[in-house]
């Protein structure tokens, strides 16, 4: 069942009424390059807290990627949650989303790990689903947690299930997974795909391109990681999600919510409807944000603590 659809948030809908916020796909004037650029140049902006420390990492696999350790006042290394910055699988990187783990980790009083994994159109699926399997085992086998738990902002959060899923089938399943506004359908059915798919940000034509770009030349119909919406959900860990209702994503988010609870997995859901999507991560905050972020952080951190106080005995790190 769909919430009522509250009326927009006024702050944002100035921000939206400019249409140089509107994500477009590549044109005859702007590369697939620019908009990267020009999307993390915007994103990046965010106000980064201090009160935490902030280690640079290798994540070594089958790749090298680049990693971030965040880590709040008298944290440990157990648990740890393992997080992948959205940007519709094109754009995104450890700066955009800095700011964003650094307010989840001070949030939780978990140590984040934040991945910078390989990008699509030059690096199609499964490139980053291979990148942040990787990320887990690495953070599994270095910095040795009991819990992890994954979380993720639109494809980030596709890629968080997507990971939690293949880990599952592994048999080294992870304990918790967060998701902000999850992006889950390539086929963008869905009525708010329609009614959102101009004047929000995020645009039904960007949509169709990055889901492209992500695809690559490969024929991902039948492949449930890639398309989850066809994926079998039991595995899954305790799972928060949270969606807003001027997204055009909003659907696709509530519906895993209704399906995720179908197949048994235990699900908290929290609808912000005057919100639009991105609004947790977009620069200068806002008081809707950082209640947004709270109720994740708080959901994170019931599932990946013995009790629910607070992170476990492990020693502090230096």
């Amino acid at each position: 069942m769909k919430p009522p659809e509250d009326q927009l948030d006024p702050d944002l809908a100035t921000l939206v009424a400019d249409p140089r916020m509107a994500l477009r796909p590549p044109s005859d004037g702007l590369s697939a390059v620019q908009i990267r650029e020009a999307a993390n140049a915007f994103l990046a902006k965010g106000v980064r807290p201090d009160a935490i420390r902030v280690r640079d990492i290798e994540i070594t696999g089958a790749e090298r990627i680049a990693g971030r350790l965040f880590l709040p006042p008298n944290a440990s290394l157990d648990p740890v949650i393992v997080f992948f910055h959205g940007g519709a699988f094109v754009f995104g990187d450890l700066e955009t989303h800095d700011a964003l783990c650094r307010r989840l980790a001070i949030a939780s009083g978990v140590t984040v790990a934040s991945v910078d994994y390989r990008l699509a159109p030059e690096h199609p699926y499964p490139a980053a689903l291979e990148d942040t399997a990787a990320a887990v085992a690495w953070v599994r086998s270095t910095l040795k947690p009991k819990r992890v738990g994954l979380a993720g902002d639109s494809a980030g959060a596709q890629l968080a299930v997507a990971t939690a899923l293949a880990c599952a089938a592994k048999g080294s399943p992870v304990q918790a997974l967060g998701l902000l506004y999850p992006c889950l359908d390539p086929s963008r059915t869905g009525a708010s795909q329609e009614r959102f798919s101009e004047g929000h940000m995020l645009t039904g034509a960007f949509l169709d391109w990055a889901w492209s770009a992500y695809r690559g030349e490969g024929d991902r119909s039948g492949d449930p990681l890639f398309d989850l919406t066809r994926a079998e959900l039991s595995s899954l860990p305790p799972t928060a999600v949270l969606t807003a209702g001027h997204d055009p994503l909003r659907d696709e988010g509530l519906s895993f919510v209704e399906r995720a609870r179908a197949a048994g997995v235990e699900v908290s859901a929290e609808h912000f409807g005057d919100m639009i999507h991105g609004f947790v991560g977009l620069p200068g905050g806002s008081r809707r944000g950082d209640e947004a972020l709270a109720w994740l952080s708080d959901a994170l951190r019931r599932s990946l603590t013995v009790d629910g106080s607070g992170p476990s005995d492990r020693p502090e790190v230096g």
